[in-house]
């Protein structure tokens, strides 16, 4: 017996805006920054707008991602397209891997160059990195605000991951800041602080990534999955519960005792219940339920 979680259209709707907004406004921002550092030759805007132009094709690649994820099961796929969004934060592990390298390749030839530290056209750059910080705490504020009325964990991770991001903007800023009161290696400094930074956040998307490849659940919601179904008249027990996430949808099995001299139509009556019951406790869950005869001694 099963039961399905559908996310409602309105939901994804209001998920695919956000994510399509934030990329607009940060590509925006990234194209300015790109331009600042092109002629102000600064390496703590360019290793920012790196850093802002990953989190756009990273944004495409979760667009994709959940396409794909939304197709229905095959044959081949009998179990569907939910793991595809794993595969795409191997995409995305891939791509920040590639703008900290790019982003500290810079800031090192600019710390080693024989031109020395200097920065041409400072308030441009200034502008540049400026604008980097209130793009990033703009589509923050929004990707929570919708992660939270969605209940998408995923949108509002995200979310945060953009206020970081906004932190390192303002890293950026304050490396000009310094250059233009005359400490000028203040901005390649900052460059390399930046590609710091961005490993920092790869680190904890790599270990999510193998968590999520070793099918790791929060023992939380374990728990919350057995407490909502015992809370069922006519349910004696509960075991055996496990659960693993594909994609953004949390796959649970659990067994449940019922009264031995229990009909069909009531056994079935008890696991529609504690679906239904399970389902309101537990967003994004599908659940697979094994009614057993027993007295739920467990």
């Amino acid at each position: 017996m099963t039961a399905d979680h559908h996310h409602a259209p309105s939901d994804e709707g209001a998920a695919t805006r956000a994510v399509v907004v934030s990329a607009f406004v940060l590509g925006a921002a990234a194209a300015i920054e790109f331009a600042a550092s092109a002629s102000g030759r600064s390496a703590g805007v360019l290793a920012d707008a790196l850093h802002n132009a990953g989190d756009v094709l990273t944004t495409l690649v979760l667009l994709a991602a959940f396409a794909v994820a939304r197709r229905p099961a095959t044959r081949r796929f009998t179990s569907g397209f939910g793991r595809v969004e794993d595969v795409a934060t191997l995409v995305i592990i891939l791509i920040i891997v590639f703008t900290a390298a790019a982003a500290a390749f810079e800031s090192l030839g600019r710390l080693l160059s024989s031109e020395g530290y200097s920065i041409s056209r400072i308030g441009p750059s200034l502008l540049a990195a400026a604008i980097g910080v209130v793009a990033n705490l703009g589509v923050s504020e929004y990707k929570i605000r919708v992660g939270r009325r969605i209940r998408s964990l995923a949108l509002e991770a995200d979310g945060i991951h953009s206020r970081l991001d906004a932190l390192v903007s303002a890293g950026a800023f304050a490396g000009l800041g310094l250059a233009w009161m005359g400490i000028a290696i203040a901005d390649p400094l900052t460059g390399l602080a930046i590609t710091i930074a961005i490993v920092y956040i790869l680190a904890g998307t790599v270990g999510r990534l193998v968590l999520r490849m070793m099918d790791a659940v929060d023992p939380d919601l374990i728990d919350q999955i057995a407490s909502a179904a015992r809370s069922v008249k006519g349910v004696l027990g509960v075991h055996d519960v496990r659960a693993r996430w594909v994609g953004r949808e949390l796959v649970a099995m659990m067994h449940i005792d019922c009264a031995p001299n229990a009909s069909l139509i009531q056994a079935h009556d008890i696991a529609q219940a504690v679906q239904q019951e399970v389902e309101l406790q537990v967003p994004a869950v599908h659940l697979d339920v094994h009614m057993d005869p027993g007295t739920g001694a467990h």
